[in-house]
């Protein structure tokens, strides 16, 4: 009974935590409606005021045709005899009906124009569709604004629209309302040059200096954009010409950016400063350097400093150099800029310009005395930048200007090695006359025709040859030219050195062709050394093809005739290194070529042993279509399934168990691949064993059974796959131990309780 009740209890307690839950998502529930219309009465009022202020114009000539039809002493069936007239202010005191085709209002006579606005906003529905009429006259009244008219007093600004902003601005639009990127109506017009709106905001009462994001004034939106007449405008009406953005940029600097002259000297006139630092501490002259002639001249015209440096120690001058613009440079140059001023980075004008490849300003430069063998933060010169950009005749005249052609930078790069990195033959030639030294190597030591080759640039190794580069020098790391060029599949670059390899020792032939990337790479080493390629070298070469997986230089090697059998000194065969590592269309390839198929290494492993044990299930197929051994066994006597089941590799199971293969095979120490497997420790190896009738009991030379085996290791899963398919925990091996023993003897818990609980249920 007390369980029951406490049964009972407990269900509840579950019923209670779902009723929780579900009042919990109810109240979110309810969160989430009440925001949503929240946000739809939102949405609704700011309709309902756009709708009413497009409407102004109907319902003031609604209006006007009122107090016509209430003047007029003959007017039929909706207005008494004629009257004294009214005030002007009002209307007769009579109902009249003011119809639209889904808004229907009574006004009385005596009412004013606000008064019938106040009423149509009542009224007005929050969706109004057809052409509003008069019923006095039975007519549209007027036809519907443009599809595309403005929706806002911003909307009205931003695009220039005069006849709507002040419609808004009637009806009583925020004059100073923002957008979401803070920007009022006056920044918007002042953005896109709308003087006219400028001068109706303005009267308006908006803000003239008002903060946009990034701290922007409207002048700043009218500067950056170079529209002259509203920068003249908004500095006639007391526009703080020196305020600053977020990034300390004034109004100058902004125009001076923009290149926009005009501008510039709108705020120039009234005495703007020409040297104010923004927070990196560049002034207006820096940023004008980029590219307008007229606003550099003008800022220097109003007492710029020429040589005025930002944080980073960065001049006009140096700004300058980035552009293709010796009109500046030559400008500033003749205004007193320093030709050799140095930035905290270390640079000069000529390094910056010659990193940007500026051929024209480095003239400028150089005639005004620009120091050639300067070097930057990490010992680049300009002529090491210059052969970056393979300009020769940039180089030639750095070279006239006498700069060191061997100075290194700290990667011990020199103008010859970017130069050749890079495939100039010109400038490498141009280097070479100028007493470039042949030997220099990089600092991965690689030498010069190292370095070409690498970067497959043909021209340029064939020129260094012809300077008498042997393709035998290695580099630190043992690679040779000619070894890259074959590991890395350069054919036409490997012609080059082979022509010039006639002195070459045949060894580094050798070398490289084991490093063969593809068939074109043989062939070339076929027709300049083909004694090479079938001897030793080619069969080396084969094994190595078939060990990495390249099955179009193994092919092309076995097509010239490299024996398919050729093995290392292991014993060990192509087709043993292409079983190993799942190259499945090597292994095709050399079969279709006559390898041996159950070829033995000095362990007498087949291809076969070698794919099932590192579980290569397609290359175990591919080997037994081709007529492998399904029992061959290795010199402990273990069969491929043996080597399968004892590295875990299930997926090779069925394919050798479709072969043939026994799966109660006992090797040299009469272990049978559940033995193997148990060793392994793999449950679903185990398991697949025993359902293809492997023996459970089965004692090894030591007497040691797989539950044995499983018990030692702490297997607990296997344990209990084996015994539920009926090991017997009480055998004893040649020591007299049982599983349990020796899984007490490892303190593995888990298989002593599960033996525990096994001898229970018997």
């Amino acid at each position: 009974m007390d369980a029951r009740l406490a049964k009972m209890d407990e269900q509840f307690t579950k019923i209670d935590e779902r009723f929780a839950k579900t009042d919990e998502r109810l109240n979110k529930i309810q969160e989430v409606l009440e925001r949503l219309v929240a946000k739809k009465i939102t949405e609704t009022e700011e309709s309902l005021e756009q709708k009413l202020v497009i409407s102004m114009p109907k319902m003031e000539e609604l209006y006007a045709s009122h107090q016509s039809a209430s003047a007029t002493p003959d007017s039929p069936g909706q207005f008494p005899p004629k009257q004294p007239s009214p005030p002007p202010t009002t209307i007769s005191p009579t109902t009249t009906t003011i119809t639209t085709s889904s808004l229907n209002i009574q006004l009385p006579a005596s009412a004013t124009a606000a008064s019938i606005v106040k009423e149509y906003e009542a009224n007005i529905p929050y969706a109004t569709d057809g052409p509003l009429t008069d019923s006095i006259h039975g007519a549209p009244a007027s036809s519907s604004p443009p599809m595309d008219a403005p929706k806002s007093l911003l909307e009205a600004a931003e695009k220039g629209d005069v006849a709507a902003l002040r419609r808004f601005l009637a009806a009583g639009g925020r004059v100073n309302a923002r957008d979401e990127r803070g920007n009022t109506a006056l920044h918007l017009a002042a953005s896109n040059g709308r003087t006219e709106l400028v001068d109706v905001l303005i009267a308006n009462g908006a803000g003239i200096d008002n903060w946009a994001n990034m701290r922007r004034t409207p002048l700043h939106c009218a500067a950056a954009n170079g529209h002259s007449a509203t920068v003249a405008r908004l500095v006639v009406v007391g526009a703080a010409v020196e305020a600053r953005d977020a990034r300390g940029a004034t109004t100058v600097a902004l125009a001076a950016r923009g290149g926009h002259a005009a501008a510039l000297q709108s705020l120039l006139e009234q005495g703007a400063s020409v040297d104010t630092e923004d927070v990196d501490g560049r002034t207006p002259l820096s940023h004008a350097v980029r590219g307008n002639f007229s606003a550099v001249v003008a800022l220097l015209d109003k007492g710029a400093n020429v040589n005025a440096a930002s944080k980073d120690k960065e001049t006009p001058l140096m700004n300058a150099s980035k552009y293709d613009n010796p009109e500046i440079v030559t400008y500033l140059l003749e205004k007193g800029a320093d030709v050799n001023a140095i930035s905290v980075d270390g640079d000069t004008p000529l390094l910056i310009a010659t990193r940007h490849g500026r051929s024209a300003v480095i003239t400028c430069l150089l005639e005004k005395g620009a120091e050639v063998n300067v070097a930057g933060k990490n010992g680049e010169t300009p002529l090491l930048n210059a052969t970056n950009n393979g300009n020769s005749e940039v180089v030639k005249r750095l070279l006239e200007k006498g700069a060191n052609v061997n100075a290194a930078d700290k990667t011990r790069n020199t103008p010859l090695l970017n130069a050749t990195k890079y495939g100039s033959p010109e400038i490498v030639t141009c280097l070479l006359e100028n007493g470039a030294d042949l030997n220099a190597t990089d600092v991965n030591g690689d030498t010069l025709l190292l370095v070409a080759v690498k970067n497959q640039k043909r021209d340029v190794v064939q020129l260094l040859l012809k300077k008498g580069l042997s393709p035998r020098n290695k580099s630190s790391k043992d690679e040779s030219p000619l070894f890259v060029a074959s590991r890395d599949g350069h054919d036409d670059i490997l012609e080059c050195l082979l022509e010039a390899v006639h002195q070459c020792d045949r060894a580094e032939i050798g070398r490289s062709l084991r490093v063969a990337a593809s068939a074109e790479v043989v062939w070339v080493f076929a027709d300049a050394a083909p004694d090479v390629v079938l001897e030793e070298a080619g069969r080396e070469a084969l094994v190595a093809s078939a060990t990495d997986g390249r099955q179009e230089a193994l092919r092309a090697l076995l097509q010239l005739g490299v024996n398919a059998n050729a093995t290392e000194v292991n014993g060990r065969t192509s087709l043993h290194n292409s079983a190993s590592a799942g190259h499945l269309w090597c292994v095709r390839t050399l079969l279709e070529a006559g390898a041996q198929v159950n070829v033995k290494d000095k362990n007498d492993l087949t291809p076969l042993h070698e794919a099932a044990r590192t579980g290569k299930r397609e290359c175990v197929v591919a080997l037994l279509e081709g007529g492998a051994e399904v029992h061959s066994k290795d010199r402990g006597g273990q069969t491929p399934l043996h080597l399968a089941a004892r590295n875990g590799k299930r997926e090779c199971f069925g394919a050798l168990l479709e072969a043939g293969a026994s799966v109660n095979v006992q090797d040299e120490s009469k272990e049978t691949p559940l033995h193997s497997a148990a060793m392994n420790g793999e449950e679903e190896c185990v398991d697949a064993l025993l359902e293809a009738g492997a023996q459970v009991n089965v004692q090894n030379e030591m007497g040691l059974t797989p539950l044995h085996i499983v018990a030692m290791n702490g297997k607990t899963e296997c344990a209990v796959a084996l015994m539920e398919w009926g090991a017997d925990i009480n055998i004893r091996a040649n020591c007299r131990s049982s599983a349990e023993d020796f899984a007490r003897r490892g303190n593995h818990r888990g298989v002593v309780f599960k033996i525990g609980s096994h001898r229970a249920k018997f």
